[in-house]
């Protein structure tokens, strides 16, 4: 317990938390240590008690401390007010002569290849600062450490390590090498600096060579000294692309199995819908509504319906699963779904954020089985304009599980699929004129469509890749997508309305410089782009990328276009979403695979029975802040590991194809080389020093001139000379 609370001082102390409000405190402690709202609260409350810390409001302050007559900490309440806050300006003068005479930073550590590394200031006014390897002070990559700051002649900001705040990494994968008296295990992040000490009796049982999971047991503050640590988990031999894979899932912290507790009471849950108990909720299972997925999807969570009323309107019914009636806030389930944030997808497996009892049963959608659903209903006159809604707990029974190939059939006319599926027909016709009316308002306002294809990597029964392709959206995906948008955007609407603790999904607007390098990229290909930088609208990027629409620079310019942009993440404040062009919009239609969506649920279904308010409001406004922060940084994570897994994977692929000449498109350019991407969306390298000639890299044009020039939208014809699996690099030569 003692080593918990100075954890926690040390994080409250490193990321500056004194002097900020107790919820947001609570909230960023709820990030740091992946736990739930109540286990941080109670943390804090324990440290204020023991007066480390105290109050004043509702801000967080250093306690005032004095010793009993047991030798036990209190907080002196006799001290006079004015008397502390004195001692407090004498203290900040001390301070800031002290800081005159000696910078200290904190922040995190970001290590090399090289052995050298930079510390990433929590304060985003303070540039990075460099650290020589023998100035780490065995510091390793992500620990977050203080830093003692010089300047050297160049003026650049340098540093050495201090002190060591908090470790970065407990768990580190890799491979093991056995020996007659100990066994080292070589991280596969080469980041990470050095070999991890495991005695023989700490192996597991591994083999010579087996990727294994490694528990940290010791640091040690000379930086030549390896770590000591302990196996916790044998992947198997690292020549198997499924050992790889695992090993990728736990560098990230990732797990394919819930813990046993959560099993259980999954377990438990009732698979079956008694409508008797539900009397309080719409009773819809007699409508038309259906879901539109793709063929391999499991977990069904969002249904639609179209209908007409009385006054000639057409009114459109998304349906969400309740999954807030099963997976109650702060039960063993919640606190597990909470951890995970987000249900994580590769080509061989998904990682759900729900045991599979909810997330493909009782909360699915499937077809022919009552389901409890949350309903947004939204009028539409006869030029798709919003004339009302309504939002309801209801009960739905899907009356057919599509796939967006057969609605897509349907869609173009093909007779066969019409036939087979003839009453859905009228209702699928009508809701494809709904949404490609929507969609027309929408790109009216501004909507961003970048056209960067999805990959979709198949399989064959071996677990290799079979083919790899690009998956792109046609109408039934566009479909589905303007009904989701449009039922977001109501939701988050209407609850920014009534003023009530919220989760809206934000993105902001762009950063000024990272535009005006778009902007003078995308000149080169002869777009006009006369435009504020700091003022840019959605719209005018969007006539960017029509100009470039069919071009050969078109993808590259749409994911520099895409990079160049702030990313989307989820917050209390309903601060806009720039790439749709919304001011409202939050994320209400995926409760089963993120834990955002799950939140604001419990938060409908609280209004909605007149519950929202007194202690319970205050327990939501604290906790749409710690959901927020968690969601956002898991979904980053989840993200980084799909892209590392989808890049194994094409690596794989391309392993047997050594030899073989590509047609290919210049992706990007860097002083080292240029990227190209073939037609199947894999990307590789061709190094500088395999390009016969002198050249120049001219930064500001994505540019290489010399004997002949490559930039962005480039066409050549490359040689695949090398692929790492491992490494997951792929190298090509000019052909």
């Amino acid at each position: 317990m003692k080593e918990d609370r100075m954890k926690i001082e040390n994080q409250i102390t490193a990321n500056k938390l004194v002097g900020l409000e107790y919820d947001f405190v609570i909230a960023q402690l709820c990030v740091l240590n992946n736990k739930p709202y109540e286990d941080m609260k109670i943390a804090l409350d324990n440290l204020i008690d023991m007066g480390t810390y105290r109050l004043r409001g509702e801000v967080l302050e250093a306690g005032v401390v004095i010793k009993t007559a047991k030798g036990k900490k209190a907080i002196n309440t006799n001290v006079e007010p004015d008397l502390v806050e004195e001692a407090y300006a004498m203290l900040a003068k001390k301070d800031n002569k002290a800081r005159k005479k000696l910078i200290r930073v904190q922040g995190t550590i970001d290590m090399t290849r090289s052995g050298y590394a930079f510390l990433i200031p929590f304060e985003d006014n303070i540039e990075d600062i460099f650290i020589s390897e023998k100035d780490l002070k065995g510091a390793k990559n992500n620990d977050k450490v203080i830093v003692e700051t010089r300047p050297n002649s160049t003026r650049r900001m340098e540093g050495k390590v201090i002190h060591i705040l908090e470790r970065g990494q407990e768990k580190i994968v890799g491979t093991i090498n056995l020996s007659k008296k100990c066994a080292y295990v070589s991280p596969d992040d080469v980041k990470f600096g050095t070999d991890i000490y495991i005695p023989l009796n700490k192996t597991n049982n591994a083999n010579q060579g087996d990727k294994v999971v490694v528990q940290i047991t010791k640091y040690y503050n000379n930086a030549k000294q390896c770590p000591d640590g302990e196996v916790i988990e044998v992947l198997g031999q690292p020549d198997k692309i499924g050992t790889l894979v695992l090993g990728i899932l736990r560098n990230y912290d990732l797990y394919e199995f819930f813990p046993e507790k959560v099993k259980e009471v999954a377990k438990a849950v009732e698979q079956e819908v008694d409508l008797k108990k539900h009397g309080h909720r719409l009773d819809f299972t007699s409508h038309m509504c259906f879901t539109i997925d793709g063929e391999d999807s499991r977990d069904l969570d969002d249904a639609i319906s179209l209908e007409v009323n009385k006054a000639g309107n057409r009114v459109l019914g998304v349906h969400i699963a309740d999954v807030g009636e099963y997976v109650r806030l702060n039960s063993v389930i919640d606190k597990e779904a909470f951890k995970r944030g987000t249900s994580v997808y590769f080509p061989n497996l998904v990682l759900p954020m729900l045991p599979r009892e909810l997330s493909n049963g009782i909360c699915s959608l499937n077809e022919n089985v009552n389901r409890l659903a949350l309903s947004c209903f939204i009028e539409y006159d006869k030029s798709g304009n919003v004339i009302g809604y309504d939002i309801k707990e209801s009960v739905i029974r899907s009356k057919k599980r599509f796939t967006y190939t057969t609605v897509q059939a349907i869609l173009e006319g093909n007779d066969r699929v019409k036939a087979e599926h003839k009453e859905f027909v009228p209702v699928l016709l009508e809701m494809d004129a709904l949404a490609h009316q929507l969609m027309k308002r929408r790109k009216a306002e501004g909507y961003i469509e970048f056209n960067i294809p999805e990959v979709q990597i198949y399989l064959d029964d071996l677990g290799g890749v079979d083919h790899i392709e690009k998956r792109m959206q046609d109408d039934s995906h566009k479909l589905i997508e303007a009904f989701m948008v449009a039922a977001n955007e109501v939701v988050a609407k209407h609850y920014r309305t009534k003023k009530l603790p919220f989760v809206y999904r934000i993105h902001e607007t762009p950063d000024g410089e990272k535009m005006e390098n778009f902007l003078r990229l995308v000149r080169k290909f002869g777009v006009t782009a006369n435009i504020n930088p700091d003022k840019i609208a959605p719209l005018q990027l969007q006539k960017i990328l029509n100009e470039v629409k069919g071009k050969d620079c078109e993808y590259a310019v749409n994911k520099i276009c895409l990079r160049s942009m702030q990313k989307a993440k989820y917050s209390p404040d309903c601060l806009g979403h720039y790439g749709l062009a919304l001011t409202y919009y939050a994320h209400f239609t995926s409760p089963i695979r993120r834990y955002p969506d799950l939140t604001i649920h419990r938060i409908i279904k609280e209004d909605l029975h007149g519950n929202l308010e007194g202690n319970n409001l205050v327990e939501y406004k604290r906790f749409v802040q710690s959901s927020s922060l968690n969601s956002s940084a898991r979904e980053v994570l989840a993200e980084k590991a799909e892209r590392d897994v989808d890049d194994l994977y094409k690596a794989y692929y391309m392993s047997d194809k050594v030899g073989q000449e590509f047609d290919a498109v210049v992706s990007s350019v860097t002083k080292f080389g240029v990227y190209v991407a073939l037609e199947n969306t894999v990307e590789g390298l061709v190094s500088l020093t395999d390009i016969p000639g002198t050249y120049e890299y001219i930064e500001d044009d994505h540019l290489l001139k010399g004997v002949d020039s490559f930039y962005i939208g480039k066409k050549v014809k490359v040689r695949l000379i090398n692929v790492n699996v491992p490494e997951r690099q792929i190298d090509f030569v000019l052909v």
